[in-house]
């Protein structure tokens, strides 16, 4: 007799039954070897393993203690092609209606769109995968809406609006921390942990007040990229991307980016752990629309963050926090009509500063184009291009440990008639606005 294997698709609804725990949203993916699912407060003792489901964060945490007598260790290579010792015990699970029993392994997933990743040995000769399956949400009925307050006016707003066959949350852009990188972003509500991208619709209640424009617009671009709808499609314009659009926008595109994180004051003060556990120390402050290098601060400390924040508080500003890349330099790459036309080295001399800015008394020399990956050079003007500026200063930086190329941000306003190298920057300027004369 012909047996059947069930379909699924990319993303599926995952049931944990001896835990009770169910619709647990999971990534299929055929490129991972093992399953992984997130867990924390991960112990051994004795030959026994502890552990507890999921994180404080996420929506499906029950706080549980799980013991274990059968579990292994095992060898993982994570995303970034590090390898790592995790716990491997065995589960059961449902999907599509079918119980199997799965070796799964532990992992801080916090970073994660997905809590739950399915490789391909839990799939082999259980399931048939249709990437083109039309991919789950949390709640396809479910709208969240998103206010710059919360207050009384939009809580009875939003109880006004309710229908029996849907269901509204309601957020405040407060609410929101940004993890965004090229190999994993996302968009999280605290303290429910859900994506912003797991509902059905969202709603931009209020979004073009109160300076949340540019935070809007990340959202609504980051929304756009997972085909999830909202409400007004102005929204998606930003009028000046700032670094924390900017970071979404490149991330999205694989335009490498050191690794950001951005939430409001509220929730940044209280966030200096979760800093150091995401991106490390040292790292970077900086306002999301500084420039020149000004409000720029090199975090190696518990009281640098509170001195930094306290400033930037003072001052009414917004923070990113940023990864570290060690570095000697950085590069300024002109870009006319979406194409380099030239690039300039920066150095710091001052041993007290982390900056490269000529503001900050940084050496500068001209760089040949033909030194430069052909690769890098495509990222550069792909950048400029997504942030819509005709003419434009890209920033790139090298790690000087590992050799990989980020890029920092791009400048509407790169200097052209100030700084270093001006003849050369406005012989160039001058050649670009000829060209579009024709």
């Amino acid at each position: 007799m012909h047996y059947h294997l069930p379909t699924i698709g990319p993303i599926e609804s995952v049931d944990l039954p001896e835990l009770g725990i169910n619709n647990v949203l999971a990534k299929i993916d055929t490129g991972a070897d093992s399953s992984t699912i997130w867990a924390s407060n991960i112990s051994e003792s004795n030959g026994e393993l502890t552990y507890t489901l999921f994180g404080p964060a996420s929506s499906y945490y029950t706080g549980q203690k799980i013991r274990t007598k059968k579990y292994s260790q095992v060898i993982i290579k994570n995303s970034f092609g590090q390898k790592e010792r995790r716990y491997r015990v065995t589960l059961k699970l449902n999907i599509a209606k079918s119980t199997i029993i799965s070796k799964v392994t532990l992992a801080n997933r916090d970073n994660n769109r997905f809590p739950i990743l399915i490789g391909k040995r839990t799939l082999k000769g259980k399931f048939i995968v249709d990437v083109t399956k039309p991919q789950l949400t949390l709640d396809s009925h479910k709208v969240l809406m998103l206010v710059t307050k919360k207050g009384e006016n939009n809580k009875n707003y939003v109880k006004r609006l309710q229908l029996e066959d849907i269901d509204i949350d309601y957020s405040a852009y407060s609410d929101l921390v940004f993890s965004i990188d090229h190999e994993s972003s996302r968009i999280t509500i605290r303290p429910s942990g859900c994506d912003v991208s797991d509902y059905g619709l969202v709603y931009f209640r209020t979004s073009l007040v109160a300076g949340h424009s540019n935070i809007a617009a990340a959202i609504a671009r980051y929304l756009d990229a997972r085909q999830v709808d909202f409400i007004d499609r102005v929204v998606n314009q930003s009028p000046n991307p700032d670094k924390v659009y900017q970071a979404v926008i490149f991330a999205d595109n694989n335009i490498p980016i050191p690794k950001t994180i951005f939430m409001l004051p509220n929730l940044m003060k209280d966030s200096y752990e979760y800093l150091v556990a995401e991106i490390g120390l040292p790292f970077i402050l900086k306002d999301t629309k500084g420039r020149k290098g000004d409000l720029n601060y090199l975090v190696d400390s518990k009281s640098g963050f509170d001195r930094a924040l306290h400033e930037a508080i003072e001052l009414e500003i917004w923070l990113i926090a940023q990864q570290y890349i060690p570095n000697d330099c950085d590069y300024r790459l002109l870009t006319l009509g979406g194409r380099v036309a030239l690039a300039i080295k920066r150095s710091r001399v001052a041993s007290d500063t982390h900056l490269n800015n000529v503001s900050k008394g940084a050496r500068v020399e001209l760089v040949d184009l033909n030194s430069f990956p052909t690769a890098l050079i495509k990222q550069a003007e792909m950048a400029a291009r997504l942030c819509q500026f005709q003419i434009a200063g890209v920033d790139m930086i090298q790690d000087k440990v590992s050799k990989l190329w980020y890029c920092l941000e791009v400048n509407k306003a790169p200097q052209i008639y100030t700084g270093s190298f001006i003849e050369e920057k406005e012989l160039a300027v001058a050649k670009y606005l000829k060209k579009r004369l024709g």
